[in-house]
């Protein structure tokens, strides 16, 4: 195959740059020419680079003339190994037809190159080749770590300006549920919530409380209270008010077990917040509904003015 000529516009008219023969002004190299004249071409001919996902490895071959196939070290001193396939095998800065200029098949060797090179032909063989990443996890290994850690988020509720905020969550996928609710609110007033199905709260005398609370100093201290037969659980101290106030936020984490289920309701609550002269408030409580209903979701209700906030819900893996 007789040599490829390539231009460079100089700005004024296209130069003729190279490959010419017997020398030829594109410098194949791994570090730059020391000495170059105008209009060189340099490629760094490292070895190895990687790219992405996958690895490329470059080789270089000079011909000395007659060769019609190429194998074995390349002018750098690299065996040539390639995947049939995923080569691209490049003469003096043409780009070969598979099949049609040359043959790979055997992923060591490219034969089958008519005519036969001339002397100080350049050919160029790139290899594509798949990139394994190291300590990566398969999606089925993500799936049981996310079992093993045992919370699964399902959803999050944003609501501004409301009295009341009901979520329908619940599902026969998990028994229990994590709900993590951070709020303010614009006058100090009780939370409370009822089960509810569909768009309708149960408001049956069935709800059965006991919470535990402690002031900070300055405050009244413990005080433990216990409410039968309500028909709202109250999730505060005998009825304390929350902080309130637009930077004053309330946080509550509520276990709820076997809402879906056939059967009584458990909640488990840890709320911290504030009372109206300035101490911290920590609340744990819990709560039973006697009903056995299944259920699909709470509605949250705040004694006095209006609340925003956020609230995330979690299914909990058993």
């Amino acid at each position: 195959m007789a040599a490829v000529p390539i231009y460079v516009w100089n700005g004024t008219a296209w130069q003729e740059t190279g490959p010419t023969i017997p020398a030829s002004p594109i410098k194949y190299q791994a570090s730059a020419p020391s000495s170059p004249s105008t209009g060189d071409i340099w490629v760094d001919s490292d070895g190895d680079v990687t790219s992405g996902s996958t690895q490329l490895q470059r080789f270089r071959f000079v011909a000395s003339g007659g060769e019609t196939s190429l194998s074995g070290n390349d002018a750098n001193g690299a065996t040539l190994a390639y995947t049939a396939g995923m080569e691209q095998v490049v003469l003096n800065g043409a780009v070969l037809v598979r099949g049609h200029d040359y043959t790979a098949t055997n992923g060591t060797s490219i034969t089958g190159l008519s005519p036969a090179l001339v002397a100080n032909d350049v050919v160029e063989v790139f290899s594509f080749m798949a990139f394994n990443v190291a300590n990566t996890y398969t999606q089925s290994q993500v799936d049981g770590l996310i079992a093993a850690i045992g919370l699964v988020h399902l959803g999050t509720t944003n609501f501004s300006a409301v009295s009341s905020q009901p979520i329908t969550f619940a599902s026969s996928t998990y028994k229990n549920y994590k709900i993590i609710m951070r709020w303010t609110q614009s006058a100090s007033g009780a939370m409370s919530l009822r089960v509810r199905s569909g768009s309708t709260d149960y408001t049956g005398a069935e709800y059965n409380s006991a919470a535990w609370y402690a002031r900070s100093a300055g405050g009244s201290g413990a005080n433990f209270v216990t409410l039968q037969n309500q028909t709202i659980a109250t999730l505060t101290g005998a009825n304390n008010g929350y902080d309130s106030g637009s930077t004053l936020v309330n946080q509550l984490e509520l276990l709820v077990t076997n809402l879906f289920e056939a059967t009584s309701t458990s909640f488990f609550e840890n709320i911290t917040t504030g009372d109206t002269t300035g101490n911290t408030v920590s609340i744990f409580g819990s709560h039973r509904v006697r009903e056995g209903t299944s259920r699909d979701g709470l509605n949250f209700i705040l004694g006095a003015g209006t609340m925003t906030g956020t609230i995330q819900i979690f299914g909990v893996k058993e």
